[in-house]
């Protein structure tokens, strides 16, 4: 089964419904993955916190479920990117249901229709670890991010332990080459974002970083992951 057709598929929908569900994506999360997802809801909070007239971009918006932290009153600019069109129709159908105004876009991680410079913050959740090139789409964020924009991210990683290196195959099912923790920091700052925190849940890691504030120490938190 290809990438669209499962997200065009019952298993799809069903994926969709799941992370709608913090209770039972974070109860799913603990049993398959060996982490808890909850820091991933708790991170939404930013999109209440970018003031009327700023811009969101989320990408890979998958089904919209961030959509849960906006506003209709919000009076902000969101767009919500995703190459899946069955992601995309979800994603519409969520935001009409909530009476929310945003541009839904088909487009790539690495090129989206986004000005230089223009994002207050951008939502990088659950994509990382399925673009053919995670390195490019960190590259787009720091290319749309105003300078003080601030990214807020969820990904897969690979790393040397256990269930990692059972889990987490390169190029495998819906992952692509993903990247281990301290490539994407590398990555992160190649592209002129500032980690301001990380954190690890078993196979997730949790980020935030600013664009173009200069040094910046990352706060570590989170369980880490286990064998």
């Amino acid at each position: 089964m290809s990438r669209e057709d499962f997200y065009d598929s019952p298993l799809g929908a069903a994926y969709s419904a799941y992370m709608e569900r913090p209770r039972l994506s974070r109860a799913l999360g603990r049993l398959v993955w060996g982490g808890d997802t909850g820091a991933y809801y708790e991170s939404m909070a930013a999109v209440a916190e970018v003031p009327p007239g700023g811009t969101i971009v989320d990408c890979p918006c998958g089904a919209g479920p961030a959509l849960r932290a906006l506003r209709p009153d919000a009076g902000v600019r969101y767009v919500a990117a995703d190459l899946s069109p069955a992601m995309l129709r979800r994603a519409r159908e969520r935001a009409a249901s909530r009476g929310l105004d945003v541009e839904l876009v088909r487009a790539e991680a690495s090129a989206l229709p986004v000005e230089d410079s223009s994002a207050d913050l951008f939502l990088s959740y659950w994509g990382l670890h399925c673009f053919p090139d995670p390195r490019a789409a960190i590259a787009e964020i720091g290319r749309v991010l105003r300078p003080g924009g601030r990214l807020v991210g969820s990904s897969f990683v690979r790393g040397p332990r256990l269930r990692q290196r059972i889990m987490l195959r390169p190029n495998r099912g819906d992952f692509g080459p993903m990247c281990t923790e301290p490539q994407l920091l590398a990555w992160l700052a190649d592209a002129g974002l500032m980690p301001t925190r990380t954190g690890r849940s078993g196979l997730y890691m949790f980020f935030e970083a600013r664009a173009g504030e200069g040094e910046a120490s990352a706060e570590v938190g989170g369980q880490q992951a286990q064998a």
